[in-house]
């Protein structure tokens, strides 16, 4: 496999340029074409449409929609390379042998075996709209290649417990280079994209199957998976494992059965959780959020309300909540969740914070991960006030992800 080069690490929050591509014929995609920066406001608008589509793609072929959208922003330079603005390509996929639609055809930087480069040209797929780059990148990740239908495994939803597990598993697979997963990690923790992702949960609950069916191999949409067995109305059933997406629906894994959808379940059997009671308001739509940190619940004044709190499971990283929109109290943001019950905004979006020196990121536990850095001046999302880890604080900055507080300014 050719070595595919990357744009700089350091660049992680805006990209000043990217390098000329390197093609691996292998997997048949190009990493990075030579682009212009892309201004912030170019930045939000690519977001704004990437977003929506890889959330759709991810959850048809169970993938983190963060580390779809933090490729597409590396592979394409947030939309401005030639191949994502007259093909619509934004990850860089050749035309193949296979290939039977609409092709664009561009010169492209090649490696011999012994490192030097040179220029072909060749064919690349052209997609009418994003929706199309993004179905086919999230087919890719998961069908994999035709000698290795399994290569992009560890990045599936269901083996990766959270998208810095699913990048590390792309690094030497997707892509040759070593710093792949930092570059991905940098863009998901810099903009936020975590935000997209589901919720995993392993908590084992005894459900009772209320429609019987087809339980699957994969957490996929059914086009994709295949069913592997099937239970009835009314059995009671083991999941060990919940995928809760943030449109509120789920796929659960049936102890040593598969996967099945949420809907097709009762209610669970109660957990011991002390986790406060609310009243949803009537008439206000509600959207459910990740809350990446405990929280405290306040009322309309911003009075804490004594013994409600809502906790994250330093395991699970994240919890998904019901909300019914925002409010201002005295001059801080805070999300509804119930009739006369408000939470911290904060713990939901993260606050941005400038670092003063590079930073390493920790683990839950204390344990610091030497492959994941920040680099200074960079800016992060920062959840809630900061928490102690060994006698030491720290500010999370994602799920299991922690940075000294002391490296922010």
């Amino acid at each position: 496999m050719k070595k595919r080069l990357l744009t700089s690490i350091a660049s992680a929050v805006m990209l000043t340029s990217v390098a000329t591509p390197v093609v691996s014929n292998a997997i048949n995609i190009v990493h990075s074409q030579k682009v212009s920066a892309a201004t912030t406001d170019e930045q939000a608008e690519f977001l704004n449409k990437a977003a929506k589509q890889a959330v759709k793609a991810a959850k048809k072929y169970g993938t983190y929609p963060s580390v779809m959208i933090a490729q597409a922003i590396v592979e394409s330079g947030w939309g401005q390379s030639g191949l994502a603005v007259n093909a619509n390509n934004l990850f860089g996929m050749k035309a193949d042998d296979s290939w039977t639609g609409a092709t664009y055809t561009s010169k492209t930087c090649e490696e011999d075996k012994n490192g030097k480069s040179y220029y072909v040209t060749a064919k690349f797929r052209k997609y009418d709209t994003l929706e199309e780059s993004f179905e086919d990148n999230g087919q890719k990740l998961r069908e994999g290649v035709s000698w290795q239908p399994l290569r992009y495994k560890g990045a599936w939803i269901e083996n990766a417990d959270n998208y810095a597990q699913a990048t590390k598993a792309l690094t030497g697979t997707y892509a040759t280079d070593t710093q792949y997963d930092s570059a991905l990690n940098s863009r998901i923790t810099a903009h936020n994209l975590s935000k997209y992702d589901p919720v995993i949960t392993k908590t084992a609950k005894v459900y009772t199957v209320e429609k019987g069916g087809s339980v699957y191999n994969w957490p996929t949409d059914h086009s994709v998976a295949s069913p592997v067995g099937s239970v009835k109305q009314g059995e009671k059933v083991t999941v060990t494992k919940t995928i809760t997406y943030n449109d509120g629906s789920s796929r659960m894994y049936i102890d040593g059965k598969g996967w099945i959808n949420g809907s097709a379940l009762g209610k669970g059997k109660k957990s011991s959780s002390s986790e406060p009671i609310t009243q949803a308001p009537k008439g206000v739509t509600k959207i459910q959020k990740n809350l990446m940190h405990n929280a405290y619940v306040y009322d309309k004044n911003g009075k804490k309300l004594a013994g409600k709190m809502f906790k994250v499971n330093d395991e699970e990283g994240a919890k998904l909540i019901n909300t019914y929109g925002t409010k201002t109290i005295k001059g801080k943001s805070y999300y509804r969740i119930g009739e006369n019950e408000y939470i911290a905004a904060g713990n939901i979006d993260g606050t941005l914070k400038f670092l003063k020196r590079n930073s390493y990121v920790y683990n839950q536990y204390g344990n610091r991960d030497n492959n994941l850095k920040r680099k200074k001046n960079e800016q992060v999302a920062t959840y809630g006030s900061a928490v102690t880890i060994n006698g030491a604080k720290y500010y999370r900055v994602g799920i299991r992800q922690y940075i000294k507080k002391s490296n922010f300014m």
